[in-house]
């Protein structure tokens, strides 16, 4: 983690050096951040935005700890148990993200986000025989502000983000009569702090910024646990291509620990089972790479549009015990600010 930090510190550094004789602005299309990056800019007093987002992640494979394992390496056969009768061996999510933001004085916007997920995970036990369970519906509401700290005439500002997530996503799902593993509920069941500070900068037909944020869990759950906190580091650029299309790539590190206590609603039978039940076998070290497209309308009836894609892929990861190996996501988003 210090080492993750000091080159985050030590590549923003090198970022400042970059500027050119012009403010920062958003009316390009490298003026935004990544599409998968939130709270990356703010608008003029009085200037709306409405977005949705749709991020599709696949996970195929078991890891334990940063090493390639086999699912007969963990769950053995009838004659030879392995350590669990059952381990996932794929996983995918869907996630629709709906979100507004307005700027109600030029230092303060406004921002809220509301998330519905489809989970789909499929299992195998020691006989060889596999299984699916599904969750959908809401995830947790994220209300927050971003508030300006600075702004200079070479193209650089910075803003802090200060936000929330209510518990409105269920931790209650389940598959049948079973209650479902952490990873398939919808959402954390805590009150979650949301801060985060981001740095912006443009030259002539470059951008770049840097975000450093996290999501610190506020107190147990009503299920008895408490999912753990996160630590989120993002760096990116983007070359402008025309005055409408830019191409941009990221880099970004995220930490976040075990749970904390256990599901009331799985109990230690079940929960010695499978990985996937069990609070320990939760939380990962995450590097990815990721690599997008936008196109800004600048005129005609879609003038003000944004559209945007990027494609994500681990070129690092470490997870706490055995769980599901990430391979990769796309995020695909649209835009519109007046």
């Amino acid at each position: 983690m210090k080492s993750i930090y000091l080159s985050f510190l030590s590549t923003l550094f090198t970022l400042t050096s970059f500027a050119h004789n012009e403010p920062w602005t958003a009316s390009r299309p490298d003026g935004h951040a990544p599409i998968s990056v939130m709270g990356d800019h703010m608008h003029a007093m009085g200037e709306w935005m409405v977005s949705y987002r749709y991020m599709t992640m696949d996970m195929k494979g078991l890891l334990k700890g940063s090493d390639d394992v086999t699912s007969n390496s963990q769950i053995g056969t009838m004659m030879m148990p392995g350590d669990y009768m059952m381990v996932p061996t794929e996983m995918t999510m869907d996630m629709h993200m709906f979100g507004a933001m307005h700027a109600i004085s030029d230092q303060w916007t406004l921002m809220c986000m509301l998330n519905y997920l489809d989970n789909e995970m499929t299992m195998i036990n020691r006989m060889g025989v596999t299984s699916k369970m599904e969750t959908s519906g809401l995830g947790d509401l994220k209300i927050g502000g971003l508030y300006d700290l600075a702004r200079w005439e070479d193209g650089r500002r910075a803003h802090l983000s200060l936000g929330f997530s209510a518990p409105t996503g269920s931790i209650d799902e389940k598959s049948g009569a079973n209650t479902v593993g952490y990873g398939m509920q919808l959402g954390s069941g805590t009150w979650d702090f949301h801060p985060a500070i981001t740095y912006l900068g443009q030259t002539e037909n470059y951008s770049y910024g840097a975000q450093l944020g996290g999501v610190l869990r506020i107190g147990d759950n009503d299920q008895g646990y408490t999912l753990g906190n996160r630590f989120d580091a993002t760096i990116w650029g983007a070359r402008k291509i025309t005055d409408s299309l830019s191409s941009s790539v990221k880099i970004d590190h995220t930490c976040q620990e075990e749970v904390d206590g256990s599901h009331k609603g799985i109990p230690a039978g079940r929960r010695d089972m499978s990985p996937s039940n069990h609070p320990d076998h939760q939380g990962r070290d995450l590097t990815s790479v990721g690599l997008g497209l936008n196109y800004y309308f600048q005129s005609g009836a879609l003038k003000g549009h944004r559209i945007a894609a990027e494609w994500e892929t681990p070129i690092h990861q470490k997870v706490n015990g055995v769980q599901l190996e990430l391979d990769s996501s796309w995020t695909l988003g649209w835009q519109y600010a007046w």
